[in-house]
């Protein structure tokens, strides 16, 4: 960081997002430190050093979230030629929705650094570029990079027209109505449960956290999720455990205790779905029968978290 300084390089220094994930989280699970935005932390010996391709490829990215920010970059530090393309007018992908919970702004500079990175390497960056099945097919790319993400799942459960259903997509972006009693069904324990939960108590619902793990936020570091399930307590925040969804219609969410088997009942008017995400597999498979290097990474791949998505875009970028 001082050496970065004092080279006049500052914008190089990477900033922390206070995820505790990769770092102290890593810790307490006794695994090896290292970092969410940049996994050759930890792993120097493997890639602390980029190797220069002895002879440059054309590359295409398709998306511009964590996973293909960072496969772009790597693959253009080393000597390659990269063109990324993202359809919408921004970067990010989910963590343009992760960032606008409630105090976690500091995420979205994930996206911040990895851009920098990106930019630094030269990596050609096409906003609003939404790439077609055909326009992927006929591409003369010697490489291409699926990194299309994912859309929110939608359990098959039995849901009748008259229930107010909506996404967490939907709530974190402001897009739903939701009346004055709301479950969330959490299927993944992470933060989007507890985020949309804080989100809208915070608003003036009444609001139940139903989670299927034994825990809320089950899946995130306990350094983070305590104070935070701490928080929502205070405020109100009603919590149901082991809640399977089963269904819902007008004014109620149905859930099996995912032990006991027993039915449970909630009165809401309004269910949110924190249910996971499916990949967005379509490009994909539509070059199964290419000639063309393909490669697919982060929640195209499988839906997980960013630390996930950056490091797959590392061993990608690394090994093209």
């Amino acid at each position: 960081m001082a050496n970065k300084t004092f080279s006049q390089r500052a914008d190089d220094i990477r900033v922390c997002i206070a995820c505790n994930q990769a770092c102290i989280g890593h810790y307490a699970l006794g695994a090896p430190i290292s970092c969410i935005q940049f996994p050759e932390s930890g792993r120097e010996l493997e890639y602390g050093n980029r190797v220069t391709v002895d002879s440059s490829r054309e590359v295409l990215v398709v998306g511009g979230g964590p996973a293909g920010l960072k496969a772009a970059a790597v693959a253009a530090e080393r000597g390659h030629q990269v063109t990324l393309y993202e359809k919408s007018k921004r970067l990010g992908g989910q963590v343009l929705l992760a960032q606008l919970l409630p105090e976690r702004s500091e995420f979205g500079g994930i996206i911040t650094n990895l851009e920098h990175e990106a930019r630094t390497a030269g990596v050609d960056i096409k906003l609003g570029s939404e790439i077609t099945t055909d326009a992927l097919r006929a591409s003369e790319a010697d490489v291409i990079v699926i990194a299309s993400g994912a859309t929110p799942h939608i359990p098959d459960i039995e849901i009748t027209d008259s229930a107010n259903v909506v996404t967490a997509w939907e709530v974190i972006n402001d897009e739903a109505e939701c009346g004055s009693r709301i479950v969330v069904a959490d299927w993944r324990g992470d933060w989007v449960g507890i985020g949309l939960a804080r989100k809208l108590i915070k608003a003036g619902h009444q609001v139940r956290l139903a989670t299927v793990a034994n825990c809320a936020g089950f899946n995130m570091q306990f350094y983070t999720r305590d104070p935070m399930i701490a928080e929502i307590d205070q405020l109100g925040v009603q919590f149901t455990h082991y809640a399977r969804l089963a269904g819902a219609d007008e004014g109620t969410a149905y859930f099996v205790h995912a032990s006991g088997g027993h039915m449970m009942d909630f009165e809401c008017d309004t269910l949110v779905l924190a249910y996971g995400h499916d990949s967005e597999m379509d490009l994909f498979n539509s070059l199964e029968d290419s000639r063309t290097e393909v490669h697919v990474i982060g929640d195209a791949l499988s839906p997980r978290t960013a630390e996930e998505a950056v490091l797959e875009g590392l061993k990608v970028g690394s090994k093209i």
